[in-house]
């Protein structure tokens, strides 16, 4: 059944479940305060990387189905309603609610009875429940009667929004069974699988995924660290353990840094009296572009005046997005030592990758971008004596550190 939907937020979460729903037959509108944002989309133009998003905005365009907008005028018409704002962290790395609060106070006033409200974004636990205190005590509308409120987060993988969303299982909590039924049954007929719970459990779960994940990529970091204090490589180990073995698995190490996993877990040490794993987590994480360059620096025996190629700006492989991305971390770290910071990005700081080489005393993977296998080691061999901290193994020599030439195949591919 075709519904009239709001998108408040059309970045990088809220522009693609918008497209995906108008290309599954509901009116769709995204909000967003950015003038300029909204032209480019209503142009037809995406302003981000995402694989297929341009196909199913020139489909969806042609049908009238979806338009972008800065007025809140749509909410007051729409059927379902849908916040893509997430609660970021302070400089203590506190849950923040301004954006949040600044939303709801825009679109309250449009707020009306029959209304089915969804948070998308990751959230603190409990946001569900502050929502709902916040709109009863500044509308007329009590939850689950006259408004309907969930908590349905998005679980994607950047760039991959249109294959994973129908197949990844599709969380809604709440806080009444009206509203979780409500939201249960707008989502079924979009994903494959639906699962109902509480909000403050799915709060929790999504929490959950990502700082799992996070705790598991410090782990790969800290034992490619502990292999290199060995004098071994962490990728010759890894192949070791993980090789027909059932109970392998170990990660990869490698930059771990975006604007989700980083900040995630500090949403819940505050009541833990045993924070340490999750905030040693990050310190490992954190820790890696610093011990990469050290390493550079013990094997080069200096970095003052060396230029350095920074290869990959994004947080994560084959995207355009640079936010809380470490590799601008390691360019600091590398201009506090003197040295002179080169940038490469396909996406982001594009130029010739070959002749950066050929200038570049050394080279830093920062991100494992599908270019940079595409490349190979042709680039190493035809660009003189480089230095290479490759922590993603890109170039597939099971080392860390090597030095160009000398360490390459006599026939690079």
């Amino acid at each position: 059944m075709s519904q009239r939907v709001v998108v408040v937020g059309v970045g990088r979460v809220g522009l693609p479940l918008a497209l995906y729903l108008a290309d599954h037959g509901h009116e769709v509108t995204g909000l967003d305060v950015d003038p300029s944002h909204v032209e480019s989309i209503n142009a037809g133009r995406m302003p981000f990387l995402e694989n297929g998003a341009q196909e199913v905005m020139d489909r969806v365009r042609a049908t009238g189905r979806f338009r972008a907008s800065v007025t809140t005028e749509p909410v007051g018409e729409a059927e379902v309603v849908i916040l893509t704002i997430g609660t970021p962290v302070d400089e203590h790395l506190n849950p923040v609610f301004n954006a949040l609060e600044k939303v709801l106070a825009s679109i309250g006033p449009r707020l009306r009875k029959g209304q089915l409200l969804i948070l998308r974004s990751t959230v603190s636990p409990g946001t569900t429940e502050y929502v709902r205190r916040h709109l009863e005590a500044t509308t007329a509308l009590k939850i689950g009667q006259d408004l309907f409120l969930a908590f349905c987060p998005e679980r994607i993988a950047q760039g991959h929004s249109f294959k994973e969303l129908p197949k990844i299982p599709q969380l809604v909590g709440a806080l009444d069974d009206e509203s979780r039924a409500r939201a249960a049954a707008f989502f079924r007929p979009l994903v494959e699988t639906v699962l109902e719970s509480d909000a403050r459990s799915v709060e929790i779960a999504k929490l959950f995924c990502n700082v799992y994940r996070y705790i598991d990529f410090a782990i790969g970091n800290e034992f490619m660290m502990l292999a290199d204090q060995q004098e071994r490589d962490i990728y010759e180990v890894l192949r070791l353990v993980n090789s027909g073995y059932p109970r392998g698995g170990l990660k990869s190490p490698g930059f771990t840094g975006g604007p989700c996993l980083y900040k995630d877990g500090f949403f819940l040490v505050d009541r833990t009296p045993f924070p340490d794993l999750l905030t040693t987590a990050w310190k490992i994480n954190e820790s890696v572009p610093a011990y990469l360059i050290a390493g550079l620096r013990e094997r080069m025996g200096s970095l003052e005046g060396k230029r350095v190629l920074v290869a990959g700006l994004a947080f994560k492989r084959d995207i355009d997005d640079a936010r809380n991305s470490l590799a601008y971390k390691a360019i600091k770290v590398l201009k506090r030592y003197g040295a002179e910071p080169l940038e490469h990005d396909p996406y982001l700081a594009q130029g010739d990758f070959a002749a950066l080489v050929a200038q570049a005393d050394a080279l830093m993977v920062c991100t494992n971008h599908s270019h940079y296998q595409e490349q190979g080691l042709a680039a190493l061999a035809a660009g003189g004596e480089t230095w290479v901290a490759d922590v993603w193994n890109v170039y597939g020599l099971g080392q860390v550190f090597f030095h160009a030439p000398d360490d390459l195949p006599s026939e690079p591919a």
